[in-house]
């Protein structure tokens, strides 16, 4: 990277081997095998005398498949990660498992097993955005695992103003640092705006927003711009392709689905807005459920002085009338 005596040309660079530590743990008296990560591996557990060999695409696909060579009684621990919302199962030869899946914890399958016998997991994705800590407005877009960049054209093209802001051109001779100092500043000033609220189901998804490109995993467009993992942010050699690690959430009014209530989004002294809070709530088992949570916030919000009496009405009103949207 060009980058030396920094900690981005040096332990920064050195932790991304650390990806491929901790796939597997093992509890202290060996009767538990902890699946941490989901990552193309053999385990040979020679104490043991077990072999388990994982087969995955992730992240580019939500599954992971287990197979288990040796004889013996073993409880397997299979990470459910944080990010999955709904739908994590496992099946162990085919049979469909009883489990409860609560994300950021782990399901445990014990039980005799044998050579052959097979563990198939899914984890399917799902959309979300999440907020700076110190501004709830600055948010990233994930997939799954996988951060989301919004990307911008590439440098040579973004000089001559073709990024979305500013028209400024850079003369042929400039140094790679000036190109890219006039590429940044053809970027929209600030964050680029997104809206999503009007896009979200009762699961809590935005992925009706979100079109995939023919032919390229992980890539989205959405509302004019690409959404791409930050590990293929330069896809094309040579080229330096700017691009947007975070956007700016533009919520202005309350919206459900196309039911657009024209009434002020209004933020909280938390900064939360009144969408913030119904939605961080997802996901609704149903459309009764979501009722309850926008008729619980639109209280709290009249209470604190933030909508009228009939706004209040008008936004449970709105959310009533998305149903069929919402679902």
């Amino acid at each position: 990277y060009g980058n030396v005596g920094t900690c981005c040309g040096g332990t920064g660079m050195e932790n991304h081997t650390k990806y491929q530590d901790s796939i597997y743990f093992r509890s202290a008296d060996d009767s538990k095998l902890y699946v941490n990560l989901y990552v193309p591996s053999t385990l040979d557990w020679r104490e043991k005398g077990i072999t388990v060999e994982q087969v995955t695409k992730f992240p580019y696909e939500g599954t992971s498949t287990l197979t288990i060579r040796g004889n013996g009684k073993l409880a397997v621990s299979m990470r459910v990660p944080s990010w999955v919302r709904r739908g994590y199962t496992v099946k162990v030869n085919d049979v469909a498992q009883k489990i409860v899946a609560a994300p950021g914890t782990y399901v445990t399958i014990d039980r005799q097993w044998k050579t052959g016998d097979k563990i198939d997991i899914a984890m399917p994705m799902s959309f979300r955005a999440e907020g700076a800590i110190d501004d709830a407005s600055v948010q990233s877009i994930y997939y799954g695992p996988t951060l989301l960049t919004v990307q911008a054209p590439p440098l040579v093209q973004a000089t001559q103003g073709q990024a979305g802001g500013s028209a400024a051109a850079a003369a042929p001779n400039q140094t790679p640092a000036a190109q890219a100092a006039v590429a940044a500043a053809s970027l929209e000033a600030g964050l680029i705006k997104f809206s999503l609220y009007k896009h979200f189901k009762l699961n809590g998804d935005f992925a009706a927003a979100m079109v995939p490109v023919v032919g390229k995993p992980l890539h989205f467009t959405f509302n004019g711009q690409t959404l791409a993992p930050l590990f293929v942010s330069d896809p094309q050699s040579g080229q330096t392709q700017p691009f947007h690690m975070y956007v700016r959430r533009h919520e202005p009014t309350i919206v459900f689905g196309s039911v657009d209530t024209g009434i002020a989004n209004a933020k909280r002294d938390d900064g939360k807005t009144l969408l913030d809070a119904v939605w961080g709530s997802a996901p609704f088992a149903s459309h009764k459920v979501f009722m309850t949570a926008v008729e619980r916030t639109a209280n709290e919000w009249r209470a604190a002085g933030k909508l009228t009496a009939a706004e209040q009405a008008n936004v449970v009103k709105a959310a009533k009338g998305a149903a069929k949207e919402l679902a």
